[in-house]
């Protein structure tokens, strides 16, 4: 497989988890392509059988689909954890390297790598890192989004995204903080939180990349 066509799979993939309908239009959007090229694409995956079109969910993914994105997130969150452990990388520099990493080492390169970081379960982003030849399902999948309850919250996971992780930075925001989310107003689509003793205001957008877990 192709490392475009590897990009697209977890395109939409990703879009699936957040979204009920999947369109070219988005995956378009997302991948700044232009349509005709995901019409092309989307054709040759589902002659492949990684993705079905589906009247309602726009496509959805086959059990090979969902294996191969598996094996992708696999080599990917392992080669961030190597990258944060043992080569001094920061949390916001790991993902862009393991992008490119992802799709050119070989599967008995990854197994000598989770055996040699002693098979860690998590990425440094709080994803689960699936066994081989497993469908991935996330431990962490609630949204802050998703919650909007009032209450307490511990920061599980978060998307792993250049702009958002450095926002995350700016803002002190680390995995396992406890998060108060003391409001949340529907007309702006605002989520007021506090994190020890600072007060902040979130978008609908970035309360949709952050997972959580109540705890109070």
């Amino acid at each position: 497989m192709t490392p475009n066509k590897e990009d697209y799979l977890k395109c939409i993939y990703e879009i699936s988890v957040h979204t009920a309908k999947i369109t070219n239009k988005e995956i378009a959007a997302r991948m700044q392509v232009s349509p005709p090229a995901v019409t092309e694409m989307v054709k040759r995956m589902i002659e492949e059988g990684l993705i079905i079109k589906d009247s309602k969910a726009g496509y959805l993914m086959t059990n090979l689909g969902l294996r191969l994105v598996s094996d992708l997130y696999r080599k990917h969150r392992l080669i961030e954890v190597f990258l944060l452990d043992k080569l001094g990388y920061t949390t916001d520099q790991i993902h862009d390297e393991a992008e490119v990493l992802e799709h050119t080492i070989s599967d008995l390169f990854v197994e000598r790598l989770n055996q040699f970081l002693d098979y860690p379960t998590m990425c440094p982003h709080g994803g689960t890192i699936p066994e081989k030849g497993s469908i991935l399902v996330e431990q962490y999948a609630q949204t802050l989004d998703a919650a909007r309850q009032i209450g307490t919250y511990q920061l599980t996971r978060v998307h792993d995204e250049f702009e958002l992780l450095r926002y995350l930075e700016k803002q002190d925001l680390k995995l396992g903080d406890t998060i108060l989310l003391t409001q949340y107003d529907p007309f702006t689509e605002l989520y007021s939180i506090q994190t020890g003793e600072k007060e902040l205001q979130i978008s609908s957008n970035i309360a949709k990349q952050l997972y959580v877990e109540k705890i109070d």
